[in-house]
C-alpha cells in the first residue's frame, strides 16, 4: 500500500530518485485511525506531516469555547499545525479526523535529513509547502472579499464533495459565517 500511496504523491508534486523514495519509506508511518483522532492538541508541541491517503482532517482553533476551523485536508492533501511545525512553538492548532482515514506521518526532522541530502525531495518539499501556503491564501482572500454567498459557492467549487464529509457548523465556521446564515445560503440554492 505504501508503494502505491507514494507514487500518487509523487505524481502529485514532483519525481523522486528511486534512492530517496527508499530512504523516504523507511521514515513513513502509515496509521488506519477512526474519526474523531485528534492528531494535534493546542498547546501541544509538535514536529509531525501529515498526508491524507483517505479521509479528511480539519484544523481549528479554540477562542474562547468556540471552535474556529479554518484548514481542511481531503484525499491526496497535506496538513499540519503551522506554527508547531515550522516554528517549534506550542500549536495553536489542533487537528482531527473527520472521519475514518489512512494517513501518512512524517517528522519534520527526517524531511529536513532527507531536503539536506537529497536535492530531488528539497525540491519535492518546496512544491509540497508552496502549495500549502497558496490555498491558505486563496482563502485569506476570499475571507475578505467575497459575500457569504461567493465564498460559499467558491469552497463547493474547490470541494464539490465537502458536505458528505464535513458537518455544516464547520463548514460555516471554515467561510467565516453562522451555521444559520449557511443554511439560508443553501436553501436558496
Amino acid at each position: 500500500m505504501l508503494n502505491d500511496i507514494i507514487k500518487i504523491i509523487i505524481k502529485e508534486y514532483s519525481n523522486l530518485s528511486n534512492e530517496t523514495i527508499d530512504e523516504w519509506k523507511e521514515n513513513i508511518r502509515v496509521l488506519e485511525l477512526k474519526k474523531g483522532t485528534q492528531l494535534v492538541q493546542e498547546e501541544q508541541f509538535t514536529n509531525k506531516l501529515y498526508f491524507i491517503y483517505k479521509g479528511s482532517a480539519k484544523a481549528y482553533h479554540l477562542k474562547e469555547g468556540k471552535l474556529i476551523t479554518d484548514w481542511f485536508a481531503f484525499d491526496s492533501q497535506f496538513i499540519c499545525a503551522i506554527t508547531g511545525y515550522f516554528l517549534k512553538e506550542p500549536s495553536e492548532h489542533c487537528i482531527e479526523l473527520t472521519e475514518n482515514s489512512i494517513i501518512l506521518e512524517f517528522e519534520r526532522e527526517k524531511l529536513t535529513e532527507l531536503s539536506n541530502k537529497h536535492h530531488d525531495f528539497e525540491r519535492f518539499s518546496r512544491k509540497i509547502i508552496t502549495r500549502i501556503m497558496l490555498q491558505l491564501q486563496q482563502r485569506v482572500v476570499y475571507l475578505q472579499f467575497s459575500t457569504a454567498k461567493e465564498r460559499y459557492q467558491f469552497l463547493l467549487k474547490e470541494y464539490p464533495k465537502i458536505e458528505l464529509h464535513i458537518p455544516l457548523g464547520d463548514i460555516a465556521s471554515y467561510i467565516g459565517i453562522t451555521q444559520e446564515t449557511l443554511s439560508r445560503i443553501r436553501a436558496k440554492r
